[in-house]
């Protein structure tokens, strides 16, 4: 690691800080992908359940 960090031009330590603060930039990414996924359904699922509604409303004030 000391022979990279000196490739690099950089102290042990801030390597270590850099490679850390890659790996939590790259989870976070990951998790922002699961959330938008998460919320793509749930906006999927709620259009649907919202035009459900309508349409249920609109046969019972045609029945009516």
């Amino acid at each position: 690691m000391e022979t990279i960090a000196n490739f690099l031009g950089l102290t042990v330590s801030e390597l270590t800080q850099l490679i850390i603060l890659v790996i939590v930039l790259i989870a976070g990414l990951i998790l922002l992908r699961v959330l938008f996924k998460l919320t793509a359904a749930l906006f999927r699922l709620g259009c649907f359940l919202i035009l459900l509604i309508v349409t249920a409303v609109l046969i019972i004030s045609w029945l009516n």
